[in-house]
């Protein structure tokens, strides 16, 4: 019984510097539009 081929380098490399680039152009162009708003400031008095 021979050893099976375990390495997977026939994979794709994944760019996830590319994918979180995209994700933060997406949150900045919503941050624009003013969606997401978030405030730290309460009102309890």
């Amino acid at each position: 019984m021979a050893t099976k081929n375990t390495k997977d380098n026939n994979k794709k490399p994944f760019d996830n510097n590319a994918k979180r680039a995209q994700k933060n152009e997406e949150r900045e162009a919503a941050r624009q539009r003013g969606e997401r708003q978030f405030s730290k400031k309460t009102d309890h008095k």
